[in-house]
C-alpha cells in the first residue's frame, strides 16, 4: 500500500511558504525539526495524532499497539508539558474485539474506550463507524470516555443541539496560548452507518464556520480542525474556513499537503504509525513560527507501557480466545478491502461459496465492503481473530426468494458506482452460483450485459433462492430491491456467517481456490482492469 502520494511529497515546499502567510509578522516557518528549546516568547505545542484505530493490540504484522503508543506519549510529555493527543475518528467499529462477546454480551467498542482512557487521549472526533451500533451504544461509549468527543455537524433534531454528550468545539490554554479545536464527520455517515432517526449529519463547512467563529470569540489564537472526512472534503474544508491545521482520518492513507494555506495531515490505520506535529507558536499571538511533522513507526522496537497493560489486563482472557485455532486455509486469501470492491477475489468467491453451501441456496451475493481485514492472509492456520477480522460486522446469514429481474437489478446496483478512477464502492458484489459481465462504458443501471445463474442465462421471470447478509437484505449499500422482501423461514435456523466460515475452515468444505474463478467479467476499462487506489476507509 502506497503510504505517501506524489501530491503529498510535492506539498512539502509549499507548506513552508503558506505558513509564512498564516503567521503574519512572524519569521518564516521551517519544516526542519526544532532543535532547541523555545524562548520565553515562544510556546511549543506538540500534537500527537492517530486515526482509524480498530484494535488496541498490535496487528498481525506486529505493528501498532496502543501500549507502545502510550510509551511514546509519555516520552513526549517528558520533553514538553504542552502535548495534546488527538484521535481522528473510527474506533468503535469495525473491530475484531468489538465483535466478540464477554459474559454473553458483545463489547461493541467498550474495550477501545478503556484503551483510549488508559492511553490518555485528549480529544476524539466521531467517525462514521462510531454509529455502527446505533445512537444508544454511542451515548454509552461517550459517557464511558474520560475525554471529549467532538462532532460539530452531528445534531439532534429534537433539541437542535449537538449529539448528546458531544461538543462542537473546545478551547484549551496551552502555556498561555489559547488553542481552539472542533470536529466534523463526513455527511455520508447519515446513510453508510446507523445513526438514529433523531440524528442528523449536517454540512461540514457550515458547521466548521460556526465552530471557528465560536472558538475565536472564546479567545482562541490557534485553531485545529479534527476531521473524519475524505481527503477531498478536507481540501474543501480548507477552502471554506480558515484554520491553522487540519488533522484528519478516514482515508487509511498518509497525507501531507497544503490547500488554501492550510496544512493537512493524515495517517494510515491501526496505529501502525504515530503522527507528531511540533509547532512553535508566538506566545502573544499564537502565530506559527516553526512547524515540523514527523511520522513515528510503531514497531516491536517500541516498548510497551506497563501502566497501560495493567489497566487492560481484564481483556487477557478475550485475547487468549481470539488466538485459538479454528482451522486452516490451503491458500493465501486476498482480504484487501479495495480489491474486494473492484473485482472478483479468491476470498470474495470463498465467502459467497461458503454462504451458499451453508444455506442450500441457488446463488449468493456478498457486498465487498463487508470484507475488512485489508491484507492478504497467508495460507495455513486460521485463528478466531483472523476469522473476525475478515468480517467483523455482526451480520446474520439470511435467504430470500428473488426473481431473476430482481437479481439483475441487484447486480446493477453493485456495479453502479464502479469507475476507472473513483472510490471503490462497498456495494460491489462478490457472487456464487452465478457469473456476470458488466460494461463501464454504459450508464449506471444499464451496465450488466450478461448474467448466468444455475449454469444457464438468467431468466427474469424465474425465482431463485438467494443467500446474503442481513445488511444487504435490509436494503443497505443501495440494495433497496431486497428491502421489503420477506426472509425465508429457514433463515432463523441458519448458522451465523462466522459459524459458517469456521466450519469451512475446519472441514475444508468448501475450500478456497488460489485464484479467482472468472465469475465477474469487466469490459470498457483500461488494459488490466480496474486498479484500486491506495486509500480505503
Amino acid at each position: 500500500m502506497t503510504k505517501m502520494t506524489v501530491r503529498a511529497r510535492a506539498a512539502l515546499l509549499p507548506l513552508t511558504l503558506v505558513l509564512a502567510a498564516h503567521s503574519a509578522g512572524a519569521a518564516a516557518p521551517t519544516l526542519a525539526p526544532p532543535t532547541s528549546a523555545p524562548s520565553g516568547e515562544t510556546v511549543r505545542l506538540t500534537l500527537l495524532h492517530l486515526n482509524d484505530v480498530y484494535q488496541f493490540q498490535p496487528t498481525a504484522q506486529n505493528r501498532g499497539g496502543l501500549s507502545r503508543v502510550a510509551t511514546l506519549r509519555k516520552q513526549a510529555l517528558k520533553e514538553s508539558p504542552h502535548v495534546l493527543t488527538l484521535m481522528a475518528g473510527d474506533t468503535l467499529s469495525p473491530s475484531v474485539e468489538s465483535s466478540a462477546e464477554v459474559a454473553g454480551e458483545a463489547l461493541k467498542g467498550r474495550q477501545m474506550i478503556d484503551a483510549w482512557n488508559a492511553l490518555g487521549v485528549d480529544y476524539s472526533v466521531v467517525g462514521n463507524h462510531e454509529f455502527d451500533f446505533g445512537d444508544d451504544v454511542l451515548r454509552a461509549r461517550i459517557q464511558q470516555s474520560r475525554f471529549p468527543w467532538l462532532g460539530a455537524n452531528v445534531m439532534s433534531v429534537k433539541s437542535g443541539q449537538v449529539f448528546d454528550g458531544m461538543k462542537a468545539w473546545d478551547v484549551r490554554d496551552v502555556g498561555g496560548v489559547k488553542v481552539g479545536i472542533f470536529g466534523v464527520v463526513l455527511p455520508e455517515t447519515q446513510h453508510s452507518s446507523k445513526p438514529g432517526k433523531d440524528t442528523r449529519i449536517t454540512p461540514y463547512c457550515e458547521a466548521a464556520k460556526q465552530s471557528v467563529d465560536a472558538v475565536r470569540a472564546a479567545g482562541a489564537q490557534f485553531v485545529v480542525a479534527l476531521t473524519h472526512l475524505a481527503v477531498e472534503q478536507d481540501r474543501e474544508l480548507a477552502k471554506c474556513v480558515r484554520v491553522d491545521v487540519i488533522i484528519g482520518g478516514h482515508d487509511h492513507d498518509r497525507v501531507e499537503e497544503t490547500v488554501a494555506g492550510t496544512p493537512i495531515f493524515k495517517l494510515d490505520e491501526d496505529a501502525v504509525d504515530l503522527g507528531r506535529l511540533t509547532l512553535d507558536l508566538d506566545a502573544k499571538t499564537g502565530a506559527v513560527k516553526k512547524l515540523a511533522w514527523k511520522v513515528l513507526p510503531i514497531t516491536a522496537k517500541t516498548p510497551d507501557d506497563a501502566a497501560f497493560n495493567e489497566q487492560m489486563k481484564a481483556y487477557a482472557p478475550l485475547l487468549a480466545t481470539l488466538a485459538e485455532r479454528i482451522g486452516r486455509s490451503p491458500v493465501a486469501l486476498d482480504a484487501r478491502s479495495a480489491q474486494n470492491r473492484v473485482g472478483e477475489t479468491n476470498l470474495g468467491s470463498f465467502l459467497a461459496d461458503t454462504f451458499r453451501a451453508a444455506t442450500g441456496a441457488d446463488v449468493a451475493l456478498v457486498n465487498g465492503g463487508a470484507v475488512r481485514a485489508d491484507r492478504v492472509l497467508p495460507a495455513g492456520k486460521m485463528t478466531r481473530r483472523e476469522l473476525y477480522s475478515l468480517m467483523p460486522y455482526r451480520n446474520e446469514l439470511v435467504m430470500l426468494e428473488v426473481t431473476g429481474a430482481t437479481l439483475r437489478a441487484a447486480l446493477e446496483n453493485g456495479v453502479s458506482l464502479s469507475s476507472v478512477d473513483g472510490k471503490p464502492p462497498g456495494r460491489f458484489p462478490q457472487v456464487s452460483g452465478m457469473r456476470f459481465t458488466y460494461d463501464l462504458r454504459k450508464p449506471p443501471g444499464a451496465r450488466v450485459t450478461k448474467v448466468e445463474a444455475r449454469g444457464r442465462p438468467l431468466d427474469d421471470a424465474a425465482v431463485y433462492r438467494l443467500a446474503t447478509l442481513s445488511f444487504v437484505a435490509a436494503g443497505n449499500d443501495g440494495y433497496t430491491m431486497f428491502k421489503d422482501l420477506p426472509l425465508l423461514p429457514a433463515s432463523k435456523d441458519l448458522p451465523s456467517p462466522w459459524d459458517a466460515l469456521s466450519s469451512a475452515f475446519s472441514s475444508g468444505k468448501p475450500a478456497p481456490r488460489a485464484k479467482p474463478q472468472g465469475r465477474i467479467a469487466l469490459v470498457g476499462a483500461p488494459a488490466g482492469g480496474l486498479h484500486a487506489p491506495p486509500t480505503m476507509k
